[in-house]
């Protein structure tokens, strides 16, 4: 009776034994998971914030354009717009492109004064955006010549959306600091306009 008593004793030992370890383990396996998580979030708003931090850059594709005014179908110029460093779906749609003549250029025909914006053009020269914040520049020009163009873009800087009201941004705040509105650099594109194609007339035959 009694090494049945010691036997039973000795079971629930073991069973205990085996209890704490697999606790112990669920514990730990628990912890990793946690410094592994906070490790992945600070580097995500380390990654964020720098970005914040970061300039805007615009460029310009192609930089030197070749037109044609002779063109049918009301053909435009196109250079797109290109920026990096907008960091939230709200700043891409809230940036705004500028487009003006550049300094010592000969200026396109009914250009409008103060040059246009992606908020304000007309119907010969526009700026359209595209979602991903990218604009296209859009010409149709009638009169021959090189005309060179300065363009940059503005942007208030604004907290991503998916974050509002959580404890992320509240840290991302810190990071960051106060946001402010950011510019572009400026970026020189060039459209030289020609009248191409058409009928060239046969010069004279002298007749001997």
């Amino acid at each position: 009776m009694a090494k049945g008593g010691s036997g039973a004793k000795m079971l629930y030992f073991v069973l205990y034994v085996v209890l704490i370890t697999e606790l112990l383990i669920v514990i730990t396996e628990r912890d990793e998971l946690e410094e592994s998580e906070m490790f992945i979030r600070n580097n995500m708003l380390g990654s964020i914030a720098a970005s914040y931090k970061a300039p805007i850059s615009l460029s310009s594709t192609p930089k030197f354009l070749d037109y044609n005014v002779a063109g049918e179908g009301g053909h435009e110029a196109t250079i797109v717009l290109s920026v990096t460093g907008l960091v939230s779906d709200e700043e891409k749609a809230g940036v705004v492109y500028y487009v003006n003549v550049a300094p010592g250029s000969k200026t396109p025909d009914a250009w409008p004064s103060g040059g246009i914006s992606s908020e304000k053009g007309n119907g010969k020269y526009k700026l359209v955006k595209s979602e991903d914040g990218a604009a296209k520049f859009l010409a149709t020009m009638s009169a021959e010549g090189d005309y060179k163009f300065s363009t940059y873009c503005e942007v208030e800087r604004r907290w991503p959306g998916y974050l509002m009201g959580t404890p992320l941004l509240d840290s991302l705040k810190v990071m960051v600091g106060n946001l402010k509105k950011a510019k572009s650099n400026i970026e020189i594109f060039t459209i030289s306009a020609k009248r191409q194609g058409g009928v060239k007339k046969k010069g004279a035959e002298l007749v001997l």
